[in-house]
């Protein structure tokens, strides 16, 4: 029976080992939430509890600037569009022709 014991512990210190190295080469985005989460227990410190306030704010108009940036783009890009759409649709116009009797119907 210890025998088992101490092997499931062996086993459960191997994973910790290899999901931890796996896990910090994720990326910034990854190891930036384990930072938070091991930050949270700790909130009995009002100057960490503060320092996070002040990241997440500075996150926040970090998303919203390029939210913002992305909007710009986007609206110019469909502006950009329509008046190609129009350019081209006024080109179609240009190439029909009118009938002067067809004119005639239409003002009278």
């Amino acid at each position: 029976g210890r025998e088992r014991g101490g092997m499931a512990a062996e086993g459960d210190v191997e994973l910790e080992l290899e999901t931890e190295p796996n896990g910090g080469g994720g990326g910034g985005g990854g190891d930036g939430a384990g930072g938070r989460a091991a930050e949270k227990p700790r909130k009995h410190d009002s100057g960490a509890a503060d320092l996070e306030r002040v990241t997440d704010y500075a996150e926040e108009k970090e998303i919203q600037s390029s939210n913002l940036e992305t909007a710009m783009s986007v609206i110019g890009d469909r502006r950009s569009r329509e008046q190609k759409a129009k350019q081209e649709r006024e080109k179609e116009l240009a190439k029909v022709t009118i009938k002067k009797e067809d004119l005639e119907l239409i003002v009278s």
